[in-house]
């Protein structure tokens, strides 16, 4: 019946048979241009097979020549830019490991020596008083700190400034004038912070006008030996010293009073 003939291609042609291959099979002159599969069927046949079975599937084929899709992964030199990277991200994670340890490190070490030398103070109190207050210096209790303390009266004129390289400036008024200056004995070595000092104006060395923290300079790094008071006053009178002129390549500023130069024969210690 006409009705159940091939022209009926909607329920005869197999899914994924193109309706053109029906229709050309009886065509002559060697045209062999046949559209066999649509795309659903080549998204059957692209897919990932294990080695063995790839294998046996060539073995067994009944096809001349099959289409093999190679896909392409990374070459061996990115593969070793990749390690090298990944070396260097590692030694960047390490070291930045490294440094936050010693930084624990070192701050559990300076409490360890500052309870230390709490135990101390307590223990040598009366001797490092007796002893420092030969120089005109005191101990004094302030902010959580114990400090040695020299008060300078009547204040003391800061006039001359120095260089490492032994010139001597010396100004025509008072930079400014020193009421007293203090040193926190509690921290184990100089630091900043450790020498703060008051004034009337601003010591060039110092941070701020009046009262602020002094530049450290060659000091910086020195034990406070609070097991040797006379050790510990021989650094006092040193640092007082330090202090009762202008260290002119460590000033916060530059003072612009009127001055005469003259050199020195001796080497000066700057801050």
């Amino acid at each position: 019946m006409e009705g159940n003939s091939l022209n009926s291609s909607n329920r005869l042609n197999p899914p994924g048979i193109n309706q053109s291959f029906f229709e050309r099979m009886n065509e002559t002159g060697g045209n062999t241009n046949l559209k066999l599969f649509n795309d659903s069927m080549k998204k059957i046949i692209t897919k990932e097979i294990k080695l063995k079975e790839f294998n046996d599937r060539m073995v067994n084929t009944r096809q001349e020549k099959v289409i093999i899709k190679e896909i392409l992964l990374e070459s061996e030199v990115d593969l070793v830019q990749s390690l090298k990277q990944l070396k260097k991200v590692f030694q960047e994670e390490l070291k930045s490991v490294v440094e936050k340890v010693n930084d624990l490190y070192n701050s559990e070490l300076l409490k360890l020596q500052q309870l230390y030398k709490e135990k101390a103070v307590g223990s040598r109190l009366i001797d490092i008083v007796k002893t420092i207050s030969k120089s005109g210096w005191y101990l004094l209790m302030k902010d959580n700190s114990v400090n040695a303390y020299k008060y300078y009266s009547p204040m003391y004129d800061v006039i001359l400034g120095y260089d490492k390289k032994g010139i001597i400036k010396e100004y025509e008024v008072p930079v400014c004038s020193l009421r007293s200056i203090y040193v926190n004995i509690l921290h184990p070595i100089v630091t900043i912070g450790t020498i703060k000092i008051s004034s009337e104006g601003h010591h060039p060395n110092v941070d701020t006008k009046n009262f602020g923290v002094a530049c450290v300079g060659t000091f910086e790094g020195r034990e406070i030996p609070l097991d040797d008071s006379q050790k510990l006053l021989e650094l006092l009178n040193e640092i007082s010293a330090c202090y009762e002129v202008i260290h002119l390549e460590s000033c916060y500023y530059t003072p612009t009073i009127n001055s005469t130069t003259r050199k020195d024969t001796d080497q000066w210690k700057a801050a």
